[in-house]
């Protein structure tokens, strides 16, 4: 069974997001997790994660950025793989072009992860999905960084990404800092 998981925070699109994810994967057990309090995403993110079922993970925002009809396609690769994550093409916003590029050489050099770790739809079988702290929207290095670590195959598939609007540069800012803090955090762990 897969459990699909919109982390939410007053999110206009999320009704459509909803009935458009229902006839995607209408086997599937879909669980909205609201965050109106600003706790973060990957907080609301592990609150879903408690009420799932499945065997498999979907997470998936639910700005309607990403469609929902990219998770049956994905979800076909975690039958040889532990996690797949979505690739958004270099393509749309000159600026988000330019952040993206940068973000997937910042993160491959600070966690050896050359993957796009930034993209809002990730699918993981349960045994291979770790446990997580960190609240914030950079939740996935912390995931993606114990998964690589304890040897589970991640591979990623080249997904279409409807980006609507430029990144805050605050975002930018509140993402490096949570990007070195997981960062220390992970390596004061191994020590």
């Amino acid at each position: 069974m897969l459990s699909i998981i919109i982390p939410c925070k007053n999110e206009p699109e999320i009704v459509r997001m909803m009935e458009e994810t229902e006839k995607s994967c209408p086997e599937a057990e879909i669980i909205v997790s609201s965050d109106r309090y600003g706790r973060g995403k990957g907080w609301a993110l592990r609150e879903g994660l408690k009420h799932a079922k499945g065997d498999h993970v979907c997470f998936i925002d639910g700005d309607f950025d990403i469609g929902p009809y990219w998770i049956p396609i994905l979800a076909q690769r975690l039958q040889e793989n532990d996690i797949v994550v979505g690739r958004k093409s270099l393509k749309g916003l000159w600026s988000r072009r330019v952040i993206t590029y940068c973000s997937r050489i910042f993160i491959g050099l600070l966690f050896g992860l050359w993957i796009d770790t930034q993209t809002g739809i990730k699918l993981f079988r349960r045994a291979a999905l770790p446990s997580w702290k960190d609240d914030s929207f950079a939740y996935d290095l912390e995931i993606l960084s114990k998964a690589k670590r304890s040897g589970a195959k991640i591979i990623e598939v080249p997904i279409k990404v409807n980006i609507r609007k430029k990144m805050p540069v605050h975002s930018i800012i509140r993402f490096i800092k949570g990007a070195f803090r997981i960062r220390l955090n992970l390596w004061l762990k191994s020590k």
